[in-house]
């Protein structure tokens, strides 16, 4: 099997993305059989059980509140049920492979040998993970999502893929040589999906599975998102995904730095001028090629990052010992809900994300870290001042230069109140904008001259720009 990796030239690590590539003579789409249905599991009561809820009104539990409260268990078969093993088992059913084929056409116009004169083709398939994230098995549809880089590829004739496949947990495919040598992919199980979502900016991607038998007939749930804007360091995660193409596998760790920015090399340039930076989680769990899009997870089995690359030792291109990077799901889930939600309107694909521009440039004035005394862990704060303001903006007249953020609330044209959270960190005035949409009221709580204010912008068509 050939591996492609895309990495970043730097001078002491190299930071590579975590998928594979297979190389082969063709790619065969044999479609996909189903398999008989089950009995409802408790996950589906639990998943019931929290639809009910939320159509009365009432919050949403989590497993073990639900078992708690709904089910007669004592302490030994409570923890038992909800040990990590078995949670790592539900995320399995949230997990899948993905494939992506590409085409690759080089010129020849009259060089050596004669007989390619006019160019050379050769397909490839790249291979990764994905997790469902919304899933109607009456409908047999699902979304799923994965990073960009896995069905992307900037050298391909049509650098987003035209041929994406997903594969449930047990229905997996495999790569073989064929008698010409070349390495080809059993996709007999596949289940055949469509972008509707794609960002180079933010390394997401979404899938869209349509009326699919496998799909109506499986055990597949969806994960939850970790509605936390924060993860912390020493908390336990693990991670699902197709490791080295070879299969759904699971792999644990802890968060090794909660918060931190890397580089990526996507268009596979030996200059650094065009890599694109990320803000990442991250994590001493072991990923590999073929990680990539595969989701990490606490101990709740709640979705707190998105796996996309793991650090190298440039000076020998060797694996870094599980030095591992995840993108935030307080950051994913937003940019993901942006992309269905353009979908769902539009019907179209979008390749980028939009995001609501008040015309503000913030910065850092301080940062502290101190032990919160109620959680016992250590959390960093930062003082999160306004730096300029751009006129004509949305924020021009509104905030000025030194106003400190306190919070961010964005309100829907019915009075919906679709986020309120408090700033603490830089990063959260850019990632809770992605949740703005036109017409929709951002809110900002500041202290200007020791007196706390509100100001509130709507959001205008003009105002949203498009990130690739």
């Amino acid at each position: 099997m050939k591996i492609l990796f895309k990495t970043l030239a730097a001078v002491a690590v190299t930071v590579v993305i975590a998928c594979t590539a297979v190389f082969a003579g063709c790619m065969v789409s044999l479609g996909a059989d189903g398999k008989d249905g089950q009995d409802v599991s408790i996950y589906d009561i639990y998943d019931a059980t929290n639809q009910a809820r939320a159509e009365q009104g009432l919050s949403e539990l989590t497993f073990l509140e639900f078992i708690s409260e709904y089910l007669s268990y004592d302490s030994e078969e409570l923890a038992e049920m909800t040990s990590l093993q078995t949670t790592i088992n539900r995320s399995l059913l949230s997990s899948v492979q993905v494939t992506a084929a590409f085409t690759e056409t080089s010129s020849n116009t009259g060089g050596y040998p004669f007989w390619q004169q006019g160019g050379t083709t050769q397909s490839y398939i790249s291979q990764g993970s994905g997790v469902i994230i919304d899933v109607n098995k009456d409908e047999g549809d699902m979304y799923v999502v994965t990073n960009c880089h896995v069905i992307y590829s900037s050298t391909a004739d049509e650098t987003y893929s035209t041929d994406v496949d997903v594969y449930l947990y047990g229905n997996g495919y495999t790569v073989y040589t064929g008698d010409d040598g070349n390495n080809y992919l059993d996709d007999t199980n596949a289940i055949s999906a469509t972008i509707i979502g794609a960002s180079l900016t933010y390394d997401i991607a979404v899938l869209k599975v349509d009326d699919s038998d496998v799909v109506k007939s499986s055990s597949v749930v969806a994960a939850d998102w970790s509605t936390d804007e924060d993860v912390y360091v020493g908390q336990t995660v693990y991670a699902i995904g197709n490791a080295a193409g070879g299969g759904i596998s699971a792999t644990d760790g802890i968060v090794c730095v909660d918060s931190e920015e890397i580089s990526l090399d996507m268009y596979d340039t030996t200059s650094t001028s065009d890599d694109f930076t990320y803000r990442t989680i991250r994590t001493s769990v072991p990923i590999y090629s073929g990680n990539s899009g595969g989701g990490l997870f606490n101990t709740d089995g709640k979705l707190v990052g998105i796996i996309n690359s793991k650090t190298t030792a440039a000076s020998s291109g060797e694996y870094s010992d599980n030095i591992s990077h995840a993108l935030p799901a307080a950051n994913v889930r937003r940019v993901v809900q942006s992309m269905i939600d353009r979908y769902e309107d539009s019907g179209a694909a979008t390749y980028g994300v939009y995001k609501a521009q008040l015309g503000v440039t913030v910065q850092s004035e301080s940062s502290t870290a101190y032990m919160n005394n109620d959680t016992n862990l250590v959390e960093i704060v930062e003082e999160i001042t306004v730096q300029s303001v751009s006129a004509g903006s949305l924020a021009d007249g509104n905030l000025q230069a030194d106003d400190r953020i306190v919070s961010i609330k964005i309100t829907s044209s019915d009075d919906t109140v679709k986020e309120e959270a408090q700033v603490t960190r830089l990063y959260n005035v850019s990632e809770i904008l992605l949740s703005a949409r036109e017409g929709d009221t951002v809110t900002i709580k500041v202290v200007r001259s020791g007196e706390e204010r509100s100001f509130s912008m709507t959001v205008t068509s003009d105002s949203l720009k498009l990130n690739q």
